[in-house]
């Protein structure tokens, strides 16, 4: 059996300076495109940082309106009960009514709806300040 050789002529010298540029001009755009990437993860973790402290500071904001609100709310019922046990104690009837009254209307109002206030206005750009 016979087989064919078939040589592979050797490049030429431009034919060797052609792939030489093709491989420089890969390696250029491949580090073109590598910085660009590191500088869109740079920007991520920018970003990524930016909104954990905007979390934080709004978790601070919502913590202190509750405490103040909760702590208003404690003082309030309990001048509300003080009232409500004199009126028993005079037998005060009107006292009484308007003490429950008072109780019952302040327990139907829940702090939390000032929280969807609150969210919206850490998402609005417009607002300066948010003041509790």
């Amino acid at each position: 059996m016979n087989r064919l050789k078939t040589t592979i002529p050797a490049p030429t010298p431009a034919q060797a300076i052609d792939g030489f540029k093709m491989l420089l001009n890969s390696f250029n755009e491949n580090h073109k495109i590598s910085e660009e990437e590191q500088t869109k993860r740079i920007n991520i973790n920018a970003m990524k940082e930016y909104e954990i402290e905007k979390i934080k500071l709004q978790k601070e904001v919502i913590k202190d309106y509750f405490e103040k609100s909760f702590s208003e709310r404690k003082s309030n019922f309990n001048r509300m009960f003080d009232a409500l046990d004199k009126g028993i104690e005079n037998n005060n009837i009107e006292a009484i009514q308007a003490s429950m009254n008072l109780i019952i209307t302040l327990s139907k109002e829940s702090p939390l709806k000032e929280v969807q206030s609150l969210m919206n206005d850490f998402n609005n750009n417009d607002v300066q300040s948010i003041t509790i």
